[in-house]
């Protein structure tokens, strides 16, 4: 029997498909996701664009379980009628000759044209991880309008969508996007292990990153992209330079790099901000951390605030997308308002001065997370979709 109670069905062949694999939310999720149908006796494969960062261990594992990963640099994140047009008739072309029983896409660009390509293969059954929507936060008022008639459109033809949240639910019909009866709600998975039990100490693991024993931390791991907001962050630091122990350590990298370089320097806060790049022990940035702090301008979940909770940080974020569901406000963390400097600044404040309630946050931060975020969870909940729109189409 599979972990979700279903019989394994070693005959049934699913691709993902995703613009990148890199190390993001969304790409995490669906190698989690992968993974966790290959050990149930699956037969999976992921074909994603290309992506200049580095593999994660869990795409590792993915190779180590027996699931091909298929590169297809013509899947770009910005859009390109030419490359897009290319990749259309590639992704058909691989599903005639792969001939799939379902294909599972994730996010936008590979939603869209991975759908199609399905549809146009005569796949049995498609279903659609958003990870997130792009109604707000990303683009002009003009492209956004494209891209949610996009979504309409391909959403005639998909059987089933996955929202991170019920809020995501919520924000896709309130926009004449899909069917009730066709969204459903799951949490992205984590394997809460490695945060609820780290391999070491904090006072270890901020010897092994350069942060003094007496600061109070405030992290963030989030790629260097407009919409995960960190100037907010900087300028809510620059609010506390009275407080010179409070340190913040940005784990991530990307295309504003230079320009939060420079935003810090411009605040005179050059010794206050620790740029650490992209790294692969999280588990060991948290517990270096006092608190954890993303303050996106949309969020489909935050995965990184379950990373968090579980790793005992009470955490700050912004009132977005799904997040107020990741998080129990007041006693896990707080949410503040994507452009509320002030707000931030105050809520910072209050952790780093109240260290009772700081520590009632954090022991109530496990609690909440474990098991209601685990991987084992998300994969039988997808199981049971995945079985459900199967069968719907046998009959």
């Amino acid at each position: 029997m599979a972990g979700g109670g279903a019989v394994v069905k070693p005959s049934i062949k699913i691709l993902h498909i995703i613009t990148r694999l890199d190390l993001g939310g969304s790409a995490e999720n669906t190698l989690l996701t992968a993974i966790g149908f290959a050990q149930r006796g699956y037969r999976v494969d992921i074909l994603a664009g290309n992506s200049d960062n580095p593999p994660s261990d869990n795409e590792k594992k993915a190779l180590e379980n027996g699931i091909s990963i298929i590169r297809m640099k013509q899947i770009r994140r910005n859009p390109s009628i030419v490359s897009d047009v290319i990749a259309l008739f590639l992704i058909y072309r691989h599903l005639r000759a792969g001939r799939y029983d379902l294909v599972h896409t994730h996010t936008s660009k590979a939603g869209i044209l991975g759908r199609i390509a399905a549809k146009l293969a005569n796949t049995r059954c498609i279903v659609h991880t958003p990870h997130g929507h792009i109604f707000y936060g990303y683009f002009s008022r003009m492209l956004t309008d494209v891209f949610v008639h996009l979504e309409r459109f391909a959403s005639t033809f998909t059987d089933a969508q996955i929202t991170l949240t019920h809020q995501e639910k919520r924000d896709y019909l309130s926009r004449n996007v899909g069917r009730a009866d066709r969204l459903y709600p799951i949490y992205s998975g984590i394997h809460l292990g490695p945060f609820l039990s780290p391999k070491c100490t904090p006072l270890e693991a901020r010897a092994k990153l350069g942060l003094g024993n007496s600061w109070f931390v405030a992290g963030t791991v989030a790629r260097y992209v407009p919409v995960k907001n960190h100037h907010l962050i900087i300028s809510a630091a620059s609010r506390l330079k009275e407080h010179t122990d409070i340190h913040f350590a940005f784990a991530g990298d990307g295309e504003l790099h230079g320009d939060l370089v420079a935003h810090v320097k411009e605040c005179g806060l050059q010794d206050r901000f620790h740029f650490m790049g992209w790294r692969n022990d999280v588990p060991e940035i948290l517990v270096a951390c006092d608190i954890f702090i993303m303050c996106s301008k949309n969020e489909g979940m935050g995965r990184a605030f379950v990373e968090a909770q579980a790793a005992g940080l009470p955490v700050i974020g912004t009132k977005v997308g799904g997040v107020a569901e990741v998080l129990d406000e007041g006693r896990t963390g707080y949410l503040v308002g994507p452009d509320d400097v002030d707000g931030l600044a105050d809520k910072i404040e209050l952790l780093y001065s109240r260290k009772s309630h700081r520590d009632a946050l954090s022991e109530a931060c496990r609690k909440w997370v474990n098991p209601k975020f685990s991987v084992d969870l998300m994969i039988d909940k997808i199981e049971k979709v995945y079985t459900k729109v199967l069968k719907e189409k046998r009959s």
